[in-house]
């Protein structure tokens, strides 16, 4: 059996929306690897990869079923939406308490706790929710809007790079604020918009 011309449309959107973002992210990470210091980036990623391990506590996991309603049952979203804004608010001390951990083992004397705790927010309450919305856009074939947002996404951060390579003294701190604000801000146009 051979895919129809939707199917191969909409594998070519999802495709664009990945190539988009993998271009655009690699011109913000240039950006800001070679603005920070080596030190300062290896904070950065390892805090931000921390941020992403974190994240997928957020609502104890619960981003897999809302995908499952939004794919089969749309009419059922709200519900399974309300049902994660729920467990991802009883979710946030386990995530603080992790992060704490978190800090104390691997961060604590290499960053000041503020900057980690941005990075880390950005992650959990930004980047995790823009990916909520593409995962909800996929699972009701909307690829286009999926990829558009995480293009936008990207784009956002890429922004914030370019505005912070601009500042007359950069650091760490000033990257974590400008990557949390442009992280936070393609979350909120995710939920307004799409």
């Amino acid at each position: 059996m051979s895919p129809d011309r939707a199917t191969i449309a909409a594998y070519l959107t999802i495709l664009s929306g990945s190539a988009g973002r993998l271009v655009i992210s690699l011109v913000y990470f240039l950006i800001v690897a070679n603005t920070l210091t080596l030190g300062e980036f290896g904070i950065f990623a390892t805090a931000s990869a921390t941020g992403v391990i974190l994240s997928r506590l957020l609502a104890f996991g619960f981003v897999s079923p809302v995908y499952r309603v939004a794919t089969v049952k749309p009419r059922l979203l709200g519900t399974y939406l309300a049902g994660f804004a729920a467990l991802g608010l009883l979710s946030l001390p386990l995530i603080a308490l992790a992060s704490w951990g978190a800090y104390a083992l691997l961060f604590a004397g290499k960053v000041a706790l503020l900057p980690f705790a941005t990075i880390i927010l950005a992650e959990v309450l930004g980047w995790r929710l823009v990916e909520l919305v593409a995962i909800v856009n996929n699972g009701m074939r909307r690829f286009r809007e999926a990829a558009l947002l995480v293009v936008i996404g990207s784009g956002l951060r890429t922004l914030a790079a370019i505005g912070f390579y601009l500042q007359a003294q950069p650091t760490l701190e000033g990257w974590a604020f400008a990557y949390f604000g442009a992280t936070a801000l393609s979350a909120l146009i995710g939920f307004l918009v799409f």
